[in-house]
């Protein structure tokens, strides 16, 4: 029997509203997202945020470093990304995981891959889990953690009760190992260094998940390698594509 594939709605919709807006996401939702992912960082003041960038200069257009700066201080400010998308989302703002939180409890179905940026560990370490761990409660049981980082991989699965996902930071023997050791729930691999025979793809006890697929014959491509979650910045137009 062929698995079915699942598209994984990448920062919302971010051909069409801001990366990692509650507005991008609530569209991804009413197209029928039933997998979402999204980037946390952390303020100064620990209050976890949307964002995949530790500068919010490309949705601001100003020079602000998330970890270096209050929430407060850039909370009201346009989030619009407006050297992609002119005026059009001038309403929008850097959302809390609290505020997506709200949004996903009203979507009980749904999960979310929630990705911890290497530069708020960085300056927190394993505090920062537990801050986005405190911030999730509401919804954790539709939460995955996700990381680059595998140190704050294995203290996650140490400490919660809850499935991570390891992002690879390449296609390597080494990795491999770090894999099977780890025993994730998901593994992410980059379209960019994913084998292309299915013979390559390592077997394990996890689910694949490939980013960032943007066209159906990709998605169809990569489902041939038995990956069939596949995280795409077109979840709507996509999901429409692939009901035809």
């Amino acid at each position: 029997m062929t698995t079915p594939i699942q598209l994984v709605a990448h920062r919302g919709e971010p051909d069409s509203f801001p990366e990692n807006s509650l507005q991008g996401f609530a569209q991804a939702l009413s197209s029928g997202a039933v997998y979402l992912e999204t980037d946390v960082q952390l303020t100064a003041d620990q209050v976890v945020v949307l964002s995949h960038d530790e500068n919010l200069q490309k949705l601001t257009g100003r020079d602000i470093s998330v970890t270096k700066s209050t929430y407060a201080s850039f909370e009201d400010l346009p989030a619009g990304f407006a050297r992609k998308f002119s005026g059009r989302f001038e309403y929008c703002r850097i959302a809390t995981l609290h505020a997506f939180s709200d949004l996903l409890q009203r979507w009980p179905g749904v999960t979310c891959f929630i990705e911890i940026k290497q530069d708020s560990l960085a300056c927190l370490g394993n505090s920062a889990v537990d801050r986005v761990m405190a911030a999730l409660e509401a919804i954790k049981h539709q939460a995955v953690l996700i990381s680059f980082d595998y140190a704050a991989l294995v203290y996650a699965r140490n400490k919660y009760p809850m499935p991570i996902g390891w992002v690879l930071p390449g296609w390597s023997s080494e990795n491999k190992i770090r894999a099977e050791q780890l025993a994730p729930d998901y593994l992410f691999v980059d379209a960019d260094f994913c084998p292309q025979n299915k013979a390559e793809i390592w077997p394990g006890s996890w689910q694949w998940v490939v980013y960032t697929v943007d066209d159906v014959a990709a998605v169809k491509k990569y489902a041939a390698l038995a990956i069939n979650m596949i995280e795409t910045n077109r979840f709507s137009e996509l999901q429409r594509a692939l009901q035809v």
